[in-house]
């Protein structure tokens, strides 16, 4: 399968302007006191959601919509954390090309430290009841750290 990079690109745009609409919404569906905050301060909203996250039955029928809000959810935590930024990784010998990935960190060693938060929250809502988005995190950060 071709991917077309100048679609990806133009996604990319819609990406970036939903994904904080989304993730207001998703705060303030959890029931979560001043959810706009989750913009500006996510790290204060990550112990809440990873709790409500391991206490959820997850269905097929809701693992996407699962899955786009904590892939949201991550690469906001990870660009406030860390000093990243969203783009459309272009390296067309990488497994992440056209993926939309998290990268040029401030806080890591290694330039080229990146990831693709939705296929972290994937991995995490594939998980059984009891999964951890404070652990997905830290491992997260392990591996970036370790590059």
């Amino acid at each position: 399968m071709s991917l077309d990079i100048e679609k990806q690109k133009e996604r990319f745009n819609s990406f970036r302007e939903e994904r904080l609409p989304v993730l207001h919404d998703f705060s303030k569906g959890l029931g979560f006191q001043n959810p706009h905050e989750i913009l500006i301060n996510p790290e204060k909203f990550l112990q809440p959601i990873s709790s409500w996250l391991s206490d959820q039955e997850i269905s097929a029928e809701s693992k996407n919509w699962i899955t786009v809000r904590i892939g949201y959810f991550l690469g906001e935590l990870f660009v406030e954390r860390h000093g990243g930024c969203w783009s459309v990784f272009q390296a067309p010998s990488s497994r992440y090309y056209g993926h939309f990935v998290v990268g040029e960190f401030s806080s890591f060693d290694n330039a080229n430290a990146l990831f693709d938060p939705m296929e972290a929250a994937f991995v995490l809502t594939s998980q059984p009841k009891g999964r951890s988005l404070v652990e997905i995190v830290k491992e997260i950060e392990d591996s970036l750290s370790g590059l």
